[in-house]
């Protein structure tokens, strides 16, 4: 038994099965052209089917973009697509009526909702922010009199502070 027949390929078991049986009745298969009579494709003979194989794709290649800028193909594929948009239309707008007849809030209600949200939410902060603002000029505010109230205090307290002094050497 050979390599092929331990293979877990099943085209490779079967082609080695037929090819036993054949040696064993006798009946030798006809070699195929350009193989060595180990059953190996020569060089030129790969060489060949590799450029048979890429005349053929590129064959396959000019067919295939002939035919996807054809006329035919470009209105089958804009009804294909006109199709599938009107179906999903059709389906979004079933959906919506079902959702809305089992009282169940639909995508577009809750897109709504977090909008209207988000705009409480804008409103609250432009407040917050103003806020912030009045909060900081009251403050300055009270530090500017508070600094000057200071300053006030401290020159009535020197003056005072003077005067004793002046008061105690007499």
């Amino acid at each position: 038994m050979s390599a092929a027949a331990n293979s877990n390929n099943p085209a490779e078991q079967w082609m080695q099965f037929w090819t036993d049986a054949m040696k064993q009745a006798g009946m030798m298969p006809p070699q195929m052209p350009g193989a060595t009579p180990s059953g190996e494709p020569t060089a030129a003979f790969t060489d060949q089917a590799k450029q048979m194989q890429r005349s053929f794709f590129d064959a396959m290649a000019r067919y295939c973009d002939e035919y996807m800028r054809s006329e035919e193909f470009l209105k089958q594929m804009k009804q294909s697509m006109d199709a599938s948009l009107a179906f999903k239309k059709m389906m979004d707008d079933f959906l919506v009526k079902a959702q809305s007849n089992m009282q169940s809030p639909v995508r577009g209600d809750v897109e709504d909702l977090a909008h209207m949200l988000r705009g409480i939410e804008e409103r609250i902060f432009d407040r917050l922010d103003r806020l912030e603002e009045k909060v900081a000029a009251v403050e300055e505010q009270q530090q500017a009199e508070g600094s000057s109230a200071r300053t006030s205090a401290s020159a009535r307290s020197t003056r005072s502070s003077s005067a004793s002094r002046a008061s105690k050497k007499k």
